[in-house]
């Protein structure tokens, strides 16, 4: 089949997304031929943008996304594709006589609420935007039954045409994993970007409450960092930045998945959490907050535990305490956990579910005999 993939992202760069624009990409190039466009069209769509509409720089109604849809159109249907997928609001090609499947793990609604404040003004124009994604799509992909929901109730979107396929983990598939480990000491390991949606203050507060109360554990935090710097502690790493892409740091992150005990992410949200499959990869399970489409990728009792948005910091303590002190069954979360990776949260599964619905849609368009 060939596919035509549009995205601002280059999907050779790990750093982009996380690296998941590179593991779908892999993926999909595996069984198909696949053509990317759109990072080489960005300066020239900033350029079409400033000429074309200088006042209002972002509707949808009748300027620049649309039509820039169009020409993507007359481009894409003159170089003989098969299928159109994206997983963009910028790019949305209308009149394309080939099906497009839409992917996403969120709705603008979640964006604007929990990761950017929004000009006022373009909050219409984008859900318009969004809107006309999804009424273009002919199947649409979500990574958790959570936004799948938020799309039904908030745009009433035909759920027949929506599927939900939960991503993998990006790092390579460890065959070194082990699922007993030492019990000595509790490892609790924090990863995010951003320390205060992350809810980084919160581990801290944990990693405290549990050495006050004599109970052996380390903290290691990847990926940000405190504001003020803690008092020095042997047992507290902290480590701002990792990029994949590095083979050392690759290697320094696989390594503290494989010896750590428990991943303690009590975010405020998340619309999946791709860094939950990478430590169900090293069965390493998983202590966060039951938020956005969380619980689409930590199912409770099988690769970790889903705590109260509320929850406090005692909470968590309490629960690590708990599962943690049951050697019997914490080794069988380990099993389990590397379980739910081997079954569901690895790409090689999202292949073989995205697959097919590409070749459902390619066959319904045909059967139907559509054309726009």
């Amino acid at each position: 089949m060939n596919i035509v993939f549009l995205t601002r992202f280059y999907p050779t760069d790990m750093s982009s997304w996380s690296g998941t624009p590179y593991y779908i990409c892999q993926k999909l190039k595996e069984k198909h031929t696949v053509e990317i466009i759109g990072p080489e069209i960005l300066n020239q769509l900033a350029s079409f943008r400033r000429m074309n509409f200088p006042v209002n720089t972002f509707s949808p109604d009748d300027r620049y996304v649309k039509k820039l849809g169009r020409l993507l159109s007359e481009r894409i249907n003159a170089l003989g594709y098969d299928l159109i997928f994206m997983g963009d609001l910028v790019f949305i090609p209308s009149g394309a006589n080939i099906p497009l499947v839409y992917l996403s793990d969120m709705t603008y609604e979640q964006v604007k609420t929990h990761y950017v404040t929004p000009d006022e003004r373009n909050i219409e124009p984008c859900i318009i935007l969004e809107k006309l994604a999804l009424n273009n799509a002919f199947r649409i992909i979500y990574s958790s039954e959570w936004v799948k929901q938020k799309t039904i109730d908030f745009y009433h979107t035909n759920p027949d045409k929506m599927d939900v396929v939960e991503f993998g983990a990006n790092i390579p598939t460890p065959q070194d994993y082990s699922i007993e480990i030492n019990m000595d000491v509790c490892r609790l390991i924090f990863i995010g970007m951003n320390w205060e949606r992350k809810r980084g203050d919160m581990v801290l507060q944990i990693y405290q409450l549990l050495k006050a109360e004599g109970f052996p554990c380390s903290l290691t935090i990847i990926g940000s960092a405190p504001k003020d710097e803690p008092e020095e502690d042997e047992n507290l790493i902290i480590i701002p930045r990792l990029v994949k892409s590095k083979k050392k740091d690759l290697e320094k992150l696989c390594k503290i998945l494989s010896e750590s005990h428990f991943l303690v992410l009590p975010t405020r949200f998340d619309a999946f959490g791709i860094v939950f499959c990478e430590a169900s990869a090293y069965a390493l399970p998983s202590i966060a907050a039951d938020v956005g489409g969380v619980s689409q990728a930590v199912r409770e009792g099988k690769n970790g535990f889903l705590l109260p948005p509320d929850a406090t910091a005692a909470d968590y303590a309490e629960k690590i305490k708990t599962v943690f002190s049951d050697k019997e069954n914490y080794i069988k979360l380990r099993q389990t956990s590397r379980q739910e990776f081997e079954t569901r949260l690895n790409w090689d599964v999202w292949g073989e579910k995205v697959n097919k619905i590409l070749e459902e849609a390619v066959r319904e368009w045909k059967e139907l005999g559509i054309r726009n």
